[in-house]
């Protein structure tokens, strides 16, 4: 089944839609883990944030692999760190998703008046303001576990959002995140079928959604400072700015379960360049200025420096060293 959903929702063309094979038994177990999302939308947050909390600690242990990349990816970053504080990061990190995961029934369900109540904006006229004078806005979005709910928040203040994405392998799942994440407007665009469809949206004036830190090869990408090591970044988003008239604001969506918020860290419009080294470096320089203050919150458990000078894969010979 794998292999055919992959085949689905990889083509060109693709769009998510219903399907009533999706109520064969095959998919009865995602309707089953749809079920308790939703139910877990009306349970108080701070029951499910103490729950997720301790299941992180389950998780954290199994999710092997997930853990190995983002030991590595630390190890590079942040070489001066101890074990012990890679080590709490990530386990910070395991709880931090395990909080936003659960929560996605409530932001696929709850009012805009609820989920309003739920967030912390942090520099949002800096988006208002950019709108007020006519221009176009590309949001310069990392990784982060919140990134996702943030984006649909960010439609209780009447601006909805649109970003390319690499869609789920089943196509029910893909189908039924996307009706959520669209659920107040906007559109997401598979990556597949190119840059044309964002930037046309971004240009009928939606809040363009892109997130920078991918690693997509070498063949696409210059290599910029990233921390402590580099990494292979796209350095296009100055073309995509002048296409789009669009200025580009960065924001960093994270979920703090100690006030119970969804806090969206807003900073002002990023200066822009036509040298693309320069381009790949300021947009790495503004992950790093959020992702420094809280870790966590940050994906790590991406390849994100899979692509080397030297060819290596370090997240295979880190393994395996490790292994002996």
């Amino acid at each position: 089944m794998s292999e055919q959903n992959t085949r689905i929702t990889g083509r060109v063309g693709y769009d998510p839609h219903f399907s009533w094979r999706y109520l064969l038994p095959k998919y009865w177990g995602i309707w089953l883990g749809i079920a308790g999302l939703l139910l877990l939308a009306y349970v108080p947050y701070r029951w499910r944030d103490a729950f997720a909390a301790q299941l992180a600690k389950i998780i954290g242990k199994k999710a092997k692999k997930q853990r190995h990349r983002a030991r590595v990816n630390l190890s590079y970053c942040f070489p001066d760190w101890s074990e012990q504080q890679k080590e709490q990061v990530i386990d910070d990190m395991f709880v931090c998703v395990t909080q936003t995961m659960l929560a996605i029934g409530e932001v696929a369900l709850r009012s805009k008046t609820h989920l309003s109540q739920r967030v912390e904006f942090l520099g949002l006229d800096y988006v208002r303001q950019a709108r007020a004078e006519g221009q176009n806005v590309i949001l310069l979005v990392p990784h982060t576990w919140a990134i996702d709910a943030s984006g649909i928040i960010l439609h209780t203040q009447g601006m909805p959002m649109t970003a390319m994405y690499n869609p789920h392998r089943n196509p029910l799942v893909d189908w039924l995140w996307n009706r959520t994440r669209e659920r107040f407007g906007g559109k997401m665009h598979a990556r597949q079928n190119g840059i044309k469809p964002f930037l046309n949206a971004v240009r009928r004036g939606e809040l363009g959604y892109y997130l920078p830190d991918e690693d997509y090869g070498e063949a696409l990408s210059v290599y910029a400072d990233f921390f402590a090591t580099y990494k292979a970044t796209l350095p296009g988003l100055n073309k995509m700015a002048k296409v789009a008239k669009a200025v580009v604001i960065p924001m960093f969506p994270r979920y703090d379960a100690k006030l119970g918020k969804y806090q969206l860290d807003i900073h002002p419009p990023m200066r822009l360049s036509d040298d693309d080294h320069e381009m790949a470096t300021l947009m790495n320089q503004e992950i790093e200025s959020y992702v420094r203050a809280t870790p966590e919150q940050y994906v790590w458990i991406l390849r994100l420096l899979k692509t080397r000078r030297d060819g290596q894969d370090i997240y295979k010979n880190a393994l395996t060293k490790h292994l002996q």
